[in-house]
């Protein structure tokens, strides 16, 4: 209401008064015009209680954290590349907190509607930074409510590069009290001298909270957390020149180490890699504790040379850390330990600012943990084995888009990938430091061979037996060489100490694992000795009933006078003469395998006993037969069970038809068969799906199996049908003679090539 009740009349000449003055004073010309609007009875407007600003700094700005953080994005989003926070005597109420950055500053323009107004809209019409371009990071109208949140005074001094003086506005947020009206209350600016070229100091007195050092410290992690370490790529429109952004704590004129960053010392190894903008993937590492530097390695989507089609442009940068190696110094592996447990993983940055919840302790997005706990990788490769960022640069969000409620990105095709990337590389650089370790990488490793526990042991005993010589030598060198040279003996025996442990651990875990996988094996193979005695009967039963088949169906077809009939009599008697020949085939394989004695195999007879078996199988399936091919003469094997050669082909075959038709092509199947100096050789060929290159070791272990999982209209055979152990039981069959079975190099006419290789029958040349 207008002071004293008083009319229009006496408020236009009391405002006439005021504007005739050489020195009016501005607040009273606003004070008096706010009256007369107040007094026009055919017009309202809306009025701003004071007393809003101290609901939206505690209601917008909750935490001490996000209130600090808001302060830093609005120095990023004026392209600072450094801003230093202060917390003086902040232990007690009513200390003070100063936000010095280097970044453009503003003019009395800029001040007064960016600055003094509510919800600006100078981030919409401008959403990049002036100088480095960066996306801007701040949310409307936050920040400065955030030092209302902080304290009760504020001075703001702030100088542009080409402005010849500094701005220095303060704010007195207690005289913004309820029942106040926000339009009349004023604030001092005035022109001082620069303090420095261009940026901005924001001093909060009176703070209204205890800052201990545990509370500076956490906001020191959330804000270090929120923005991207550094720019990896040239395509962060942060390229213009922007050497990247940078926040430092003090305490009291003591700055605050960023402990996290001192950790990557103690790294076993630092890895690199990106996505070009063909899509193709690459990656390097190095690791000076074990002297490695290898290069551009290539990775790519199922191949490595073949591309991603989503991902293009990206980077990460990770440090790889091993547990009680060794490798870290025992005074600060635990303190470092404690620290991967809180932030260990991988961090997902998008256009330069971080994506919750990737990275998050308990956050598995790169499928890491699930991949230790399915043990096909034995290096270590958990979350808390790496420190790490990935640098995604998506302008428009069109491949990496967030969810609504802001909390991760929407499942596509674009973030599989990259998740398929980016653990393309750590796992193969876990396997690969694995290998520099004498270490086994892969569970179906089969080309390490184990420094066991007690070959480490006799190492200790040879470097005691060294420092023994070493300190009864005393005209080698001096007391102090001596000395030297006993300490570093003594280090390599730690180290050793350190690997048998590790080792007998190891040695106990594979130990377990291979036990319960032998057991499950057992058992399967047990459950299928039973069934092979059962189709043993069933064969022995329908040789009964062939006869009178057979018998019946001649009759029939003899008798029926009708075209149609004949034709049907016709395929009813092809298709008993194809199942005469199939029981005919398993009842031989079966009577030959009640013979015990082994005898080179020529390995035309089962070959060419196996294709005659199949064709009436291949022609119903449309597969063409390709040979069979042999080279040379008298290919006979070391002595085997003839029988073993039925499971052989018939397992091949079966894999064989799976593959071809996921691939849905024209079927070609080929057996090619030769020998060298001292082997005999089958290659059985198809042009299939192909084996991907990650699954080649694999292929040949107990239950691994690439069938898709059946439907829940699925019969019980259906069901039966890829347990895992028809290449494992191969494997095993060859490999108990000597031999060897893997996936070959394939033609271009085929796409799988399982080659297998034997001992040949002695004298045979």
């Amino acid at each position: 209401m207008p002071e004293n009740n008083r009319t229009i009349e006496e408020l236009k000449e009391e405002l006439n008064r005021e504007l005739t003055k050489k020195d009016s004073d501005n607040s009273v010309i606003l004070k008096l015009s706010h009256e007369l609007a107040s007094l026009d009875n055919n017009t309202l407007r809306f009025s701003v209680d004071a007393g809003m600003i101290n609901r939206l700094g505690r209601e917008l700005v909750g935490r001490h954290e996000t209130a600090v953080a808001e302060l830093v994005k609005n120095a990023y989003d004026a392209d600072a590349t450094s801003v230093t926070i202060s917390f003086n005597k902040t232990d007690n109420p009513n200390g003070q907190i100063i936000i010095n950055d280097n970044g453009l500053g503003m003019d009395r323009d800029q001040l007064i509607k960016g600055f003094m107004t509510i919800s600006s809209t100078d981030k919409i019409h401008n959403p990049k930074s002036t100088k480095f371009k960066r996306v801007r990071a701040g949310q409307k109208g936050i920040g400065r409510f955030s030092t209302q949140r902080i304290g009760k005074k504020l001075t703001i001094i702030t100088q542009t590069q080409l402005s010849p003086k500094a701005l220095k506005l303060q704010v007195d947020w207690d005289k913004y009290e309820i029942d106040g009206d926000l339009f009349l209350i004023s604030n001092n600016v005035d022109e001082i001298d620069k303090i420095k070229e261009e940026g901005t100091t924001l001093i909060i007195d009176e703070v209204r909270d205890i800052w201990s050092l545990a509370m500076i410290k956490k906001t020191f992690t959330f804000i270090s957390d929120l923005l991207q370490p550094f720019p990896l790529s040239t395509r962060l429109e942060q390229s213009q020149g922007d050497p990247g952004f940078k926040v430092d704590f003090y305490k009291d004129s003591t700055i605050l180490i960023d402990e996290e960053s001192a950790f990557f010392q103690h790294a076993l190894a630092q890895i690199e890699g990106y996505v070009d903008n063909d899509g193709q993937g690459f990656y390097s590492f190095k690791s000076e504790k074990l002297n490695i530097d290898e290069d551009v390695i290539l990775i790519g989507k199922e191949e490595r040379d073949i591309p991603y089609i989503k991902l293009k442009n990206v980077h990460f940068k990770a440090y790889y850390f091993i547990w009680n190696s060794g490798y870290i110094p025992k005074g600060v592996e635990k303190h470092v330990r404690e620290n991967a447990r809180k932030n260990g993983g991988i961090r997902l940055y998008r256009n330069g600012f971080r994506v919750l919840p990737y990275g998050e302790p308990n956050n598995d997005w790169l499928r890491l943990d699930a991949s230790v706990v399915r043990n096909t990788i034995i290096a270590p490769h958990g979350n808390m084995n790496y420190f790490g960022f990935v640098e995604v640069v998506d302008k428009e969000g069109e491949l990496f888009q967030e969810q609504s409620s802001r909390e991760g990105l929407l499942e596509n095709e674009a973030l599989e990938e990259l998740r398929d990337f980016v653990y393309k590389v750590i796992t193969d650089v876990a396997i690969k430091v694995s290998s520099f370790r004498d270490r086994k990488g892969l569970a179906g490793q089969k080309d390490f061979e184990r420094k066991f526990s007690g070959d480490i042991i006799k190492d200790v005993k040879s470097q005691v037996e060294e420092i023994i010589n070493i300190s009864n030598n005393n005209e080698a060198s001096t007391g102090s060489n001596r000395k030297i040279e006993i300490v570093e003996k003594l280090k390599v025996i730690e180290q050793s100490l350190v690997e048998i442990e590790e080792t007998t651990k190891s040695e106990r875990v594979e130990l377990e694992v291979k036990t319960k996988e032998l057991l499950k094996e057992i058992q399967l193979l047990r459950i299928l000795a039973g069934l092979g005695q059962a189709i043993g009967e069933f064969i022995h039963e329908i040789d009964h009933y062939q006869p009178a088949l057979k018998y019946d169906a001649e009759f029939l077809t003899a008798t029926i006078n009708s075209n149609a009939g004949k034709i049907t009599g016709e395929r009813l008697l092809q298709n008993i003469s194809a199942l005469n020949v199939y029981t005919s085939y398993f009842r031989d394989a079966i009577s030959n395998n009640v013979n015990r004695e082994l005898e080179p195999i020529e390995l035309r007879i089962p070959i060419q006993k196996f294709l005659s078996n199949i064709l009436p199988d291949l022609r119903r399936s449309k597969i063409e037969l390709v040979g069979p091919i042999f080279h040379g003469y008298n290919l006979f094997t070391c002595p085997m069970h003839i029988s073993e050669w039925a499971s052989i082909l018939f397992n091949l075959y079966t894999n064989a038809k799976k593959a071809i038709n996921k691939a849905r092509t024209n079927g070609r199947i080929s057996i090619v068969a030769g020998k060298t100096d001292q082997i005999v050789y089958v290659e059985f060929m198809d042009n299939g799906i192909g084996i991907p290159d990650k699954d080649k070791n694999d292929i040949f272990n107990a239950f691994f199996t690439t069938s898709s999982p059946t439907g829940v209209d699925a019969n019980e055979i259906q069901e039966a049908i890829g347990t895992g152990l028809g290449l494992k039981i191969v494997k095993d069959i060859i490999e108990g003679y000597g031999g060897k079975i893997y996936v070959a190099e394939s033609s271009n006419d085929f796409k799988t090539t399982i080659r297998i290789e034997l001992p040949k029958q002695k004298n045979n040349v």
